[in-house]
């Protein structure tokens, strides 16, 4: 977290601004710990914080940027579909065309999971949300939603500037399978009855360069154990 005087020098200068797009386009971490609110409900005197700078944040992120496959279990208090929210906003939001879907059990439990994601973007600072496009060497303005004014938009955050958008589903196949995805993001996966299906259904439409990540807090016999212990496909 930078200082009161290293952000007012950030604020009143276009070339630190630039700069500082650029580390976090290359370092998520350093974005979620500088930039990326989130919302505490137990402190209604200070709801909103920036991710801790913490060892197992650095290691997720570590994760994160080395592998396009991997499974979470996850204990509580550990943040991680924050985490997972925050990191699929920041492909979304520093890279053109990303198709990025949050599934949860059901419709409202993943329009949560958009709305974590709506309420960091909301906190960023202006200069971050814009977009450099390499080929044109121009700045793109970014803005979320533009046809609800910005406002949050039940299991969509959409970015028509550089045709990016994330999208919350409930479980199940089908809407896996019609789609070509950036990126799946199934949290409490080991609460989903038809994660199987979701996930197979997601291979295909992940291809080779797709991004998929399963989080879960343990509960018995399920698809998400047999994956987590190499038991399952």
């Amino acid at each position: 977290m930078y200082d009161i005087q290293h952000l007012q020098n950030i604020q009143q200068s276009q070339e630190l601004q630039d700069a500082e797009y650029f580390l976090c386009k290359e370092d998520p971490y350093h974005w979620l710990t500088h930039w990326a609110f989130t919302m505490d409900e137990h402190d209604p005197e200070f709801p909103f914080k920036l991710f801790p700078e913490k060892e197992y944040l650095k290691i997720i992120v570590a994760i994160w940027k080395k592998y396009k496959k991997f499974l979470v279990p996850k204990s509580r208090q550990m943040m991680y579909s924050w985490i997972m929210t925050a990191l699929f906003l920041h492909d979304t939001q520093f890279n053109q065309a990303r198709k990025n879907f949050f599934q949860s059990k059901k419709a409202d439990d993943a329009d949560s999971l958009v709305a974590r994601s709506k309420i960091i973007w909301d906190h960023e600072p202006k200069f971050l949300k814009r977009y450099y496009n390499e080929d044109t060497k121009k700045w793109v303005e970014l803005v979320c939603n533009p046809q609800m004014n910005g406002a949050h938009v039940y299991n969509k955050l959409e970015i028509p500037a550089i045709s990016s958008i994330i999208r919350g589903i409930p479980e199940g196949e089908e809407v896996v399978r019609s789609h070509t995805l950036s990126g799946l993001f199934m949290d409490e996966m080991a609460f989903q009855p038809e994660a199987r299906g979701a996930y197979g259904a997601s291979l295909p439409a992940l291809s080779n360069r797709g991004r998929f990540v399963g989080v879960s807090t343990a509960v018995g016999e399920t698809f998400f154990q047999e994956l987590v212990f190499d038991k399952g496909e």
